[in-house]
């Protein structure tokens, strides 16, 4: 996500922004975020570009990118905790089931309810209260 609000930011410049800008500005390892762009990739958040003007930028527009989307092409949307008693179902699994079912539902609510545009949106929020002066 935090690669993401770099691309986000260079949004309105329509620049592309390369594997190695980006790990650079946000300390990600260039390898990694090459693999997670790639995913990103395939799953039609980003577009990439080859070659030396090359790079990557958002296949559309950050309020139309959910931060459940983002995680489901990265983790996959395996979408539950059913398997993680399939043995025999016991009143003390069903029960610890009934709670973990809970809080994928809270997540996959919070995760869908917020854009990659909110995300941008509260980090240039955040850099107008806390301003940095140089001298």
């Amino acid at each position: 996500m935090i690669a993401l609000l770099d691309l986000a930011s260079q949004q309105e410049k329509d620049s592309l922004l390369t594997v190695s800008a980006i790990a650079t500005s946000q300390g990600i390892p260039a390898r990694y975020l090459d693999q997670i762009l790639t995913i990103l990739r395939h799953s039609g958040i980003v577009n990439s570009q080859r070659g030396a003007k090359g790079g990557y930028v958002l296949a559309r527009a950050p309020w139309q990118i959910t931060l459940l989307e983002i995680v489901s092409s990265l983790e996959g949307n395996n979408g539950s905790n059913k398997g993680v008693f399939s043995d025999s179902q016991t009143l003390e699994k069903t029960v610890v089931l009934d709670i973990l079912q809970q809080a994928e539902k809270a997540y996959y609510s919070v995760l869908g309810s917020y854009t990659l545009d909110d995300l941008y949106q509260q980090r240039n929020a955040y850099k107008q209260q806390n301003p940095m002066y140089y001298i």
